[in-house]
């Protein structure tokens, strides 16, 4: 029996007949799919092309739709002779999955649909393209997969020259840095120099030994730099041994304390730790130079007036974490971006090699750790992050 219905239309009727309105869907979804930038295409089990849009006929070189249905989708889309070997039909998808395969047209609940991506490249005629293939598994009788087919050559090319600009902007900025840091002791070194050359018969020992001080001073400076550098570059092999973290914290203060005694002097220590000891493997020698960074940069920030830096130790299973808090200012939200980017410092007398931070990251990597760091109005913190291996042999 024919079925009739009765739709309102411009103030009159107009009867419609289950086919006209089967095929007012169809009229849709091809308004639908032509209206796509990208090429997409409609293959059944056998591998053939059964429909396919505007876009998808102009990539396959085809005139007219009906030179494109029916032919294999590996010679059409791909121009092989064989079925592509990264098919997911022929490799993942046959058979079907549990679900029945539907009729077209048939309405209902679907289930989640298989999708797969990939990237795949053709020699051209003006160089390499580049495509994205998305390959998502029909679910009825005649189309098994829908193959749909962008080219991203130019958005490669960009992505490309985007990331080469970034290397010469971020080398540009590293020798830029390392010129910058290298020419503060060499100036030094040769005033210095020039005075002893032009007083050197006129001096006393005495001022002799201090400008020879003073020399000594800036050639170590230029030997922590070239060592810094080298650091970045070649962080090495990571051996670690047994040790109690807060003897290396201690340790570490007193460092400070002692290699920065003018920035140190009216700042307050306070240590805090659930536990009275904290043994675990790790490089004390290198964890003790992250916490030196660390500090340093909290002196730094205080800039010689009176403060607390408070260091933090909790434990836990799997990870022993440590928190280096001050609160001299906090840090703007425009820097904390930035503050682990080798050679960006935030003093302004240029006290920082601004390569603290970026040590002190590369350091915590090494053990598989984390840093990160949190300001909030006055208030900075670094959260450092560290496996809690018990013996050499833990992951």
């Amino acid at each position: 029996m024919l079925a009739f219905f009765i739709c309102a239309r411009h103030s009159s009727h107009q009867l419609w007949t289950v086919s006209d309105i089967t095929q007012l869907r169809l009229d849709e979804t091809e308004a639908i799919l032509d209206s796509q930038p990208a090429a997409t295409f409609a293959i059944d089990g056998a591998y053939r092309i059964v429909r396919l849009n505007r876009s998808a006929l102009k990539l396959s070189g085809q005139e007219r739709y009906k030179d494109a249905i029916g032919q294999p989708c590996y010679r059409l889309i791909h121009n092989r002779d064989s079925i592509c070997p990264f098919c997911p039909l022929e490799h993942e998808w046959n058979p079907l999955p549990s679900a029945e395969p539907r009729e077209e047209g048939e309405d209902g609940d679907w289930a989640e649909t298989p999708t797969e991506e990939k990237i795949i490249h053709h020699p051209g005629s003006q160089g390499e393209l580049t495509y994205k293939l998305n390959f998502i598994l029909g679910q009825t009788v005649r189309v098994r997969m829908v193959e749909i087919v962008e080219d991203i050559t130019r958005q490669r090319e960009q992505q490309e020259e985007s990331l080469r600009m970034e290397n010469l902007a971020s080398l540009g900025t590293m020798i830029s840095g390392i010129a910058h840091e290298l020419n503060n002791p060499l100036t030094g070194m040769g005033l210095t120099l020039q005075n002893l050359e032009a007083n050197l018969t006129t001096m006393e020992s005495r001022e002799v030994l201090h400008r020879l001080q003073i020399l000594q001073k800036d050639l170590r400076q230029a030997a922590r730099i070239v060592s810094d550098i080298l650091g970045l570059a070649r962080p090495g092999n990571l051996t670690r041994n047994r040790g109690d973290l807060l003897r290396v914290i201690q340790r570490a203060q007193a460092n400070t304390v002692r290699l920065y005694p003018v920035l140190s002097r009216r700042i307050q220590w306070k240590l805090n730790s659930n536990s009275e000891t904290v043994i675990f493997y790790f490089n004390q020698e290198k964890i003790e130079r992250l916490l030196i960074n660390l500090f340093r940069n909290s002196l730094q920030a205080y800039d010689y007036s009176p403060g607390e830096i408070r260091v933090e130790v909790r434990t836990s299973s799997r990870f022993v974490h440590i928190i280096v808090e001050d609160d001299a200012g906090g840090i703007p939200e425009d820097q904390i971006r930035r503050i682990f980017v080798p050679f960006y410092s935030k003093s302004a007398d240029g006290r920082g090699t601004g390569l603290g931070l970026s040590i002190s990251l590369g350091i915590v990597r090494e053990h598989n750790g984390r840093l990160t760091v949190r300001t909030s109005g006055k208030t900075t913190r670094f959260f450092v992050s560290l496996p809690h291996r018990r013996s050499e042999v833990d992951g």
